[in-house]
């Protein structure tokens, strides 16, 4: 099980770097390098699974957990100006979390980890998962959170003293290794969009997760209204209103255009855009069947 952790851990590394490659461009950048930093740090504990003390194994995961917290966060201050702003708050919030490790290295005593602890790191990871749980990432999103919840559970148990424990540790470790895999499946597998307004949608809500998608949702629902546009943004795609009519090509591009614009904050540069169509309601319901 362990070499098997290992194994996978290392070839994630081929997901983690096409993510940042497909993400340098746009405000998540930042988010990334911390998924980066804590997908890192699950090595350590991995790599101490069978020669560090169980205090010195406890500390490892308790900071790759915090990390992973961290990445979570960071999600939530994806939006430019402040990108990078937001990492003073993820730094701080590491730094707190941290506290029971600095206390054991001052006192010389094993971790004792507080309530208020387990909750602030529980709450992180449970921000990255709710964020991403309607998206296409919800299976590695899952894994995620078996994971983490395999691997708090040890700690606070004491997996060193119980064989059994033990065992569960390391098949929260195999989930949280192949969580980068999932997800780079998952994005993989999704099918094209019926046009190029849902292509544009569905990119921006699987990148960035429930809490940005939804906010852009509303922002473009009021100006589809100020507009007079018969249409309105779905979690899904585009729709026609109801008994509407197809948009002709000019408003069609307004529509295109006023999404752009308000993902521009999200991204560096514009993407090409060779369509502008709108898709009709019935090849969209059928794009959603496959």
């Amino acid at each position: 099980m362990h070499l098997l952790c290992w194994l996978i851990l290392l070839t994630a590394a081929y997901p983690v770097w096409r993510a940042w490659q497909a993400n340098r461009r746009t405000s998540l950048v930042q988010a990334v390098h911390w998924a980066m930093i804590a997908w890192a740090a699950w090595g350590i504990p991995l790599a101490m699974a069978n020669r560090g003390s169980p205090a010195a194994m406890t500390a490892a995961c308790y900071v790759a957990l915090s990390l992973t917290g961290c990445a979570g966060v960071a999600m939530l201050g994806a939006r430019r100006p402040g990108v990078t702003a937001w990492n003073f708050v993820v730094g701080a919030l590491l730094a707190v979390d941290l506290l029971p490790l600095a206390r054991s290295i001052f006192r010389g005593r094993p971790m004792d980890l507080e309530t208020v602890h387990i909750l602030c790191i529980a709450g992180t990871i449970a921000v990255a998962v709710l964020n991403y749980l309607p998206t296409r990432l919800a299976p590695a999103t899952l894994l995620l959170l078996v994971g983490s919840t395999l691997v708090l559970d040890a700690l606070l148990n004491d997996a060193h003293a119980d064989r059994r424990r033990r065992h569960i540790l390391e098949i929260g470790w195999l989930a949280l290794a192949c969580v980068p895999w999932v997800a780079y499946g998952s994005v993989r597998g999704q099918g094209s969009a019926a046009s190029e307004f849902d292509r544009l949608w569905l990119d921006y809500r699987n990148r960035f997760g429930l809490v940005w998608a939804q906010r852009l949702r509303e922002q473009f629902n009021r100006s589809a209204t100020h507009a007079g546009w018969p249409v309105v943004l779905r979690w899904q795609g585009l729709r026609l209103l109801p008994g509407a009519s197809l948009p002709d090509v000019e408003m069609q591009a307004d529509i295109v255009d006023t999404l752009r614009a308000l993902t521009k904050r999200f991204r560096r540069e514009e993407d090409s855009s060779p369509t502008t169509e709108i898709a009709d309601p019935a090849e969209t319901t059928q794009s959603e069947r496959k």
